[in-house]
């Protein structure tokens, strides 16, 4: 019986299994932050990407608005250009120089516009601008504030494109920065609108 318990001789233990297991559990847990980041990641552009479209959505009632302003505008003051009509109004702007192409708002050399339009009185609010528009018109969703300039394109007046006798057409751009309430995204809108007045 007595080889039978023959007493086992210990090997020193180094400690691979451990080793082993340490290196594995780093590697998952990497591999497990670095899906979470890409998770994180994802979602925060896809929220980023719907609070821009919603942006976008509350520029284009913004717009609708001072179409309605512009035409209310030029109505009431009869047969004369805006340029006339829109006197005096701070959404109105005619800048310095028409020979030359005006730089497009928050752009290039000018993009620093938007934060500083207010105090030059180069653009207005948009619920500002279309306070006189009657009936009234639905304000621009809660939260959001959207500056408006509009200025002459230099086109030449067009007597043909009213598709009326007795108009004849002028050219402005709107230019449009709808920002949300925390300041996060915004959208800069651009388009020219053509307005038709009476020919005097």
């Amino acid at each position: 019986m007595a080889a039978l318990n023959r007493p086992v001789a210990r090997r020193p233990e180094r400690g691979y299994v451990m080793l082993l297991t340490l290196i594995t559990l780093l590697v998952l847990l990497f591999g497990v932050l670095f899906t979470m980041r890409g998770t994180l990641l994802q979602t925060a552009m896809t929220g980023n990407t719907m609070q821009r479209q919603k942006d976008v959505q509350a520029s284009d009632l913004a717009l609708r608005l001072m179409q309605q302003t512009i035409i209310q505008t030029a109505q009431s003051a009869g047969s004369v250009p805006l340029e006339i009509a829109a006197n005096g109004k701070a959404w109105f702007y005619i800048p310095p120089n028409t020979g030359s192409p005006w730089p497009v708002p928050g752009t290039g050399t000018a993009a620093t516009y938007w934060q500083t339009c207010q105090a030059a009185s180069t653009c207005d609010t948009v619920a500002n601008a279309a306070s006189s528009v009657t009936p009234p018109p639905p304000s621009l969703p809660a939260g959001y504030t959207a500056l408006v300039t509009v200025v002459p394109t230099n086109q030449p007046v067009d007597a043909y494109s009213c598709g009326t006798t007795g108009y004849t057409a002028n050219y402005y751009d709107i230019f449009l920065h709808t920002t949300e309430a925390n300041g996060a995204t915004a959208a800069n809108t651009e388009t020219v609108f053509k307005l038709c007045t009476p020919t005097s």
